[in-house]
């Protein structure tokens, strides 16, 4: 039986005049256990060296995509959404940095659990030196998630990890907001 050619879990990333921190979020993903990705950046039109920073990677995982002119955040994942070739799709922002076991755990826990589309994890604030400053640890049953949603976002965006196709019957990101 042939090896399938496209990736378990496609990490999506949209990034907008986002040098400060981009290398760090960049790296991060890189340097993940879990290694069956593809990693895809969109260029968001950025003015500041953002896409001379990402054309410094050489890893084949990394394809870059360049907006001609600056979409926003949801026009952007939505390009990536129809790209994406893996099962799931990992958010990470170009402010964000990932544990090195995230993807594992995350893609772990979706192949065990089919009845669960999404899952997120918590969420450690740190300063600009990378100290902590504080957490956000959610812990939600699917009951609660599913009422909370309604008024608010209990997941940390970045932090999620979703069935691509649950985004696509979906229809994607509204793009009638500014963030997702």
């Amino acid at each position: 039986m042939a090896k399938s050619t496209c990736p378990k879990v496609t990490v999506l990333m949209s990034v907008y005049n986002g040098e400060r921190y981009l290398k760090k979020a960049i790296d991060s993903i890189l340097a993940q256990t879990f290694t069956d990705f593809e990693f895809l950046i969109i260029d968001d039109a950025s003015k500041d060296n953002s896409s001379k920073i990402i054309s410094e990677y050489t890893d084949e995982r990394i394809k870059v995509i360049q907006n001609n002119e600056n979409l926003g955040l949801t026009k952007s994942l939505n390009k990536g959404i129809k790209i994406a070739r893996g099962e799931y799709i990992a958010r990470i922002d170009a402010d964000d940095i990932a544990y090195p076991e995230r993807l594992e755990v995350q893609y772990h826990y979706l192949e065990n659990h089919p009845e669960a589309g999404i899952v997120g994890s918590w969420t450690e604030l740190i300063d600009e030196s990378g100290s902590t400053i504080d957490f956000w640890r959610c812990q939600y049953c699917p009951e609660d998630i599913y009422y909370i949603l309604n008024f608010r976002n209990c997941l940390t965006h970045s932090s999620v990890m979703i069935n691509r196709q649950l985004l696509v019957d979906a229809g994607g990101y509204s793009e009638d907001i500014d963030k997702a």
